[in-house]
């Protein structure tokens, strides 16, 4: 699963454009994540020039996240 910082993203679009799962979109003005479809890979990561996606493997719920995760931090 992954985490958005999302006041630190400049919503290139770059991470959903390389998703193989589709489990990145923009939804208003910023970009979602949809856990359920995430498959771990970490390219979004990789290609996110404001460095504001973090990941965590074999994470699938936002319950399981490090309480600061949550939020965004």
């Amino acid at each position: 699963m992954i985490t958005i910082k999302h006041d630190g993203c400049i919503l290139c679009v770059g991470c959903s454009s390389v998703c193989p799962a589709n489990a990145i979109e923009v939804v208003g003005t910023r970009m979602e994540h949809f856990p359920e479809k995430c498959i771990d890979c970490g390219i979004c990561v990789k290609v996110c020039p404001a460095n504001v996606i973090c990941l965590y493997k074999g994470v699938k719920k936002p319950t399981e996240l490090p309480s600061a995760a949550k939020y965004g931090r």
